[in-house]
């Protein structure tokens, strides 16, 4: 039987969990958080959902140290719930079927989106086109691993300097009042930071991806010690990145057009250098988005991989390719319902991403990290999350904010999938349970 092979060292891997995290989420979803804080005001929901980030990835590190294996959350979530673990394992592994795809999906429409700045005629074609590009995406990903991993090196270069250009650029313009939030005055004369929920919401998107590299842990070498540096270094990295990317912004945009502007940073860097300019930074910004895409479903595929080689899930799904060793099926299976999900408004698609998402796996796996700390506290843990149990507290707290944050659709949506996938589950299990008793007999 094939096997996964171990050619994912630290850069690599870095550059896999970066190029995700960026993608095309900063460049579409800063008028949005602008507009809901009313201005400048919404520099908190970037420190809120970095602070965020790096409290839940520390909760995943130390998972990943102490159960280094394919699959990320589902994994962890089958070891932490005892007998439960098969339960919540499958809610997550269904809730993917779903989330995943939606990730993959918002790529390929921000990609659309901004090639029409480009291309004028894809605007009446934005579907069609995203759809393309997921196709596209998919072929790319049917070979090995080894070379998946150079390749994301290039892409990763190209999204540091997409990064490098719009913060250069606006560097000498930058003016440090951009960073003071708590005194900004809003322009939609609502008080205090009325939107804030909704506004972390498109933040929090933003910094997904930092647990991207858990997906591919029989992939990494010394995986116990390399996946929580990928992680924490990711972060951070990105975390500094968006806070002086917005405030440069800030700085050089009036506020108004920053709040409604369809392409915020092509009309950035236009006023800074040019409409030349603007252009061959919208080419970057393309060049982001496809490399972002490239590695969700890159993960992503190797979930339904693990689950069903774990026998949690249709074993068809743990069929690797017969020479190139990647798992043919699940990246099939994900890259088509993208394909779908290609077709949807683009806001629709980031509200349902965080609505399914964020009680399982993150709530739940937050609860599980501290479940094993208790039950099993002389399990080797390479990497100890730091001042714990603090990261966890503040990640709940902030998890269940964006919960019962004011967006209805958060709300239900994610609850939908949930109780679907518990009526699925226990519908299997009872089919299982009378197919052996019917044998037996």
């Amino acid at each position: 039987m094939s096997e996964l092979r171990r050619d994912i060292g630290l850069w690599r891997g870095i550059a896999l969990n970066m190029i995700d995290m960026v993608g095309i989420g900063p460049f579409i979803t800063i008028p949005l958080i602008l507009s809901e804080m009313g201005g400048t005001r919404g520099m908190l929901a970037w420190v809120l959902g970095g602070l965020l980030a790096i409290c839940d990835g520390l909760v995943t590190a130390e998972l990943a140290s102490e159960l280094p294996s394919s699959g990320g959350s589902y994994h962890f979530l089958r070891s932490a719930y005892g007998k439960w673990g098969r339960l919540v394992s499958f809610l997550f592994l269904f809730q993917i079927l779903f989330s995943a795809p939606l990730s993959m999906a918002s790529g390929c429409i921000g990609f659309a989106n901004y090639l029409k700045v480009l291309l004028p005629p894809v605007e009446q074609h934005i579907g069609l086109t995203a759809m393309i590009v997921c196709i596209g995406t998919v072929l790319l990903l049917l070979r090995r691993i080894e070379a998946i991993g150079k390749f994301s090196i290039l892409l990763w270069a190209g999204v540091l300097l997409t990064l490098v250009i719009v913060i250069g650029a606006g560097l000498p313009h930058l003016k440090l009042s951009a960073f003071a939030f708590w005194s900004a005055p809003r322009l939609d004369n609502k008080l205090g930071f009325a939107g804030l929920g909704a506004a972390l919401i498109y933040a929090v998107y933003d910094y997904l991806g930092y647990y991207n590299i858990c997906y591919l842990g029989d992939e990494v070498q010394e995986p116990s010690k390399t996946i929580p540096r990928v992680i924490v270094i990711s972060i951070l990295a990105i975390a500094a990145i968006y806070l002086v990317m917005n405030a440069c912004l800030i700085s050089v945009l009036p506020i108004q057009k920053a709040m409604t502007s369809k392409s915020v940073v092509g009309d950035y860097i236009e006023v800074l250098m040019g409409h030349r300019a603007a252009q061959v930074l919208s080419i970057l910004i393309l060049w982001t988005a496809f490399a972002s895409i490239f590695s969700l479903m890159l993960g992503y595929s190797r979930i339904l991989y693990a689950a069903a080689r774990d026998q949690n899930f249709f074993s068809i799904f743990g069929k690797l390719h017969a020479t190139e060793a990647y798992p043919i099926v699940s990246l099939l299976f994900l890259g088509s319902i993208a394909a779908i999900f290609c077709w949807f408004p683009l806001k629709s698609v980031l509200q349902a991403i965080l609505s399914i998402r964020a009680v399982i796996p993150f709530i739940a796996q937050i609860i599980g990290a501290v479940i094993l700390r208790v039950r099993e506290p002389e399990r080797p843990r390479p990497f100890r999350m730091w001042l714990y149990p603090l990261p966890a507290i503040i990640a709940v707290g902030l998890w269940a904010y964006i919960v019962i944050s004011p967006e209805k659709g958060l709300k239900v949506g994610g609850l939908y999938v949930m109780s679907a996938g518990v009526l699925f589950f226990v519908l299997r299990e009872w089919l299982t349970k009378r197919a052996a008793s019917t044998m037996s007999s």
